[in-house]
């Protein structure tokens, strides 16, 4: 919905990026750089972008799970906002 602060981030890299970076951290914005470019590196060396849009699609799951107030700084035991969304969501939220 357009104007909501919690519509989903688009499913571009640029956009996951530009979510990861306001909300995530250096470290985390690193691997995500890391996987991106792996993903299109063996995408070009076998001429399939199923490796890209799978890195794409993981990715943004973890931009979601940032920009949800509930995961960020949240004292879940958890070790990435992923796992803290899945947790939440297996407990009825």
């Amino acid at each position: 919905m357009p104007g909501n602060p919690r519509s989903c981030p688009a499913w571009t890299p640029t956009a996951i990026r530009a979510v990861l970076a306001a909300c995530a951290g250096g470290d985390i914005l690193r691997r995500y750089d890391e996987d991106l470019d792996a993903a299109f590196e063996q995408a070009r060396a076998h001429g399939d972008v199923t490796p890209l849009v799978q890195t794409v699609k993981r990715w943004w799951f973890e931009a979601d799970a940032w920009r949800d107030p509930k995961c960020s700084g949240s004292t879940l035991l958890a070790s990435t906002p992923t796992e803290m969304r899945v947790r939440r969501l297996r407990n009825g939220g």
